[in-house]
């Protein structure tokens, strides 16, 4: 398996070369372009540029891949990536806004009362329900066939 490599292009831009996934000369993007991450470090960076370049294959098999590259790599290789990833998190401390978060007081949560209490004792329910039902047991009648 070849391991990756790092060369100058013809623009004097430093570029990635995957020859196993058939990522060759690929131009490192600019420092300025990562904005999405507070931190970076050497190998996330490293991960990130392969996932742009091999859209179509999902996440998992994407950190697979740059997984065992990451790990074939040469020590040179990798402390690039580490340089180039400290390059990104100054210019990110750099361009950010310290954000305040607003307080907000946390309120005492009422709990609701959600058990139904009766109106009537149980036995004056019963005798409501017997006035009730009294008409129609009065009224009944057994109809034979």
């Amino acid at each position: 398996m070849p391991f990756p490599t790092l060369s100058v292009n013809n623009h004097g831009k430093i570029a990635l070369t995957v020859a196993r996934y058939c990522i060759l000369n690929h131009e490192l993007p600019h420092v300025d372009s990562f904005i999405n991450a507070h931190h970076y470090n050497g190998f996330f960076v490293y991960r990130s540029i392969l996932h742009k370049e091999l859209r179509g294959i999902n996440t998992e098999e994407i950190s697979r891949i740059a997984g065992e590259s990451w790990n074939l790599a040469d020590k040179e290789f990798q402390s690039f990536f580490t340089n180039y990833a400290n390059k990104i998190n100054e210019v990110i401390k750099k361009n950010a806004s310290p954000k305040f978060k607003q307080f907000e007081m946390k309120t005492k949560r009422k709990c609701a009362n959600y058990s139904k209490k009766s109106k009537y004792f149980y036995i004056e329910q019963e005798e409501l329900t017997r006035k009730i039902f009294a008409k129609e047991v009065e009224e009944f009648e057994f109809v034979s066939l």
